[in-house]
């Protein structure tokens, strides 16, 4: 059965404002903080201010660089209000909101057009193609569909891994042996993932208090306070998958790894490895040598093909060729 894929909600103006990297402080509009913003696209509206509006997106945030501000102002300053009657256009098509970058001087027609339609405009001391990809990098992520899957997340040799299976197979106590060998946990149970601009995975918990994980026969435990803050991050992104199963012994399980499996999550291609489990396996090692055996691959080193290709070598001499 294929996940289902969840449409995320609108972000609230008032959130990107959280985010430190942004470095944002109201400048007018308080009153608009409660909009919300549905894409991720940004605008620069150098056109619009000009008067041509034939492909104008207001859904999107607005940015004022330095050089639309010199616009404004000059064509002020020469008494040319048809750039008073576009900011109005502007501010009155119901954007999410205003940045001002480059923390420029804010006109004083700016911040009667703002209070009047109850828009927020917003100043960062970043340049514009500075700020444009930090908030386009926060908003992607946010706006982009996800999944929710059961599993753990684990950081592992920089590798992020989703560990899934079955109810009682272990991922639990595979995630407290990795921890113990000093490796990173993400969350546990529902980790939702989303797919970034660059087709990249990114997971975090979906739990409303992190870094916790369920363990049958004690309960809750805060992974955070019993680890320390070296052990945990909040969002890592999805790198592989490591599959576990219960052992079968009628089932003819991969013993050489000349085959690379993988599954796909929003689209997106990730190394899969089926792990078997039984008594007396250290499933946690057998994690770790899974990541080892990916990055491996990832510099060109398959070490399955290598061996096959030494035994054939052997064989051949063994033979006289």
């Amino acid at each position: 059965m294929s996940d289902r894929v969840l449409t995320p909600s609108p972000i609230p103006v008032r959130r990107i404002l959280e985010r430190a990297d942004l470095e944002l402080s109201v400048a007018a509009g308080e009153s608009g903080l409660d909009r919300v913003i549905i894409r991720a696209e940004i605008n620069r509206p150098a056109l619009e201010l000009s008067g041509f509006f034939d492909k104008w997106q207001p859904e999107r945030v607005q940015i004022l660089g330095s050089g639309e501000i010199a616009f404004i102002e000059t064509r002020l300053a020469q008494g040319d209000r048809s750039v008073m009657n576009n900011l109005d256009r502007i501010f009155g098509s119901h954007p999410p909101c205003v940045v001002v970058t480059n923390d420029a001087e804010i006109p004083k027609e700016i911040f009667d057009l703002a209070e009047r339609h109850k828009l927020s405009v917003f100043r960062t001391k970043h340049h514009s193609t500075s700020f444009t990809k930090r908030l386009w990098d926060h908003l992607n992520v946010e706006l982009s569909p996800y999944v929710v899957k059961r599993g753990v997340l684990m950081d592992i040799f920089n590798v992020g891994v989703l560990i899934t299976g079955p109810s009682s197979i272990g991922k639990s106590e595979c995630a407290l042996d990795l921890l113990a060998k000093g490796h990173t946990f993400v969350a546990d149970d529902l980790i939702l993932i989303r797919a970034s601009q660059f087709s990249h995975l990114q997971g975090t918990g979906k739990a409303p208090v992190p870094y916790h994980m369920e363990v049958r026969g004690i309960g809750i435990i805060d992974i955070s306070r019993m680890y320390g803050p070296r052990a945990v991050r909040l969002f890592k992104n999805v790198d592989m998958v490591a599959n576990l199963e219960d052992w079968d012994a009628g089932k003819e399980y991969e013993r050489l790894g000349m085959e690379s499996k993988t599954t796909k999550i929003l689209g997106v291609e990730v190394p899969l490895y089926n792990l078997p489990v039984k008594p007396g396996r250290n499933i946690g090692t057998i994690v770790e040598v899974a990541v080892l055996d990916k990055k491996l691959k990832q510099t060109g080193v398959y070490m399955a093909r290598e061996f096959d290709e030494k035994l054939i070598q052997i064989m051949r001499k063994a033979e006289g060729h």
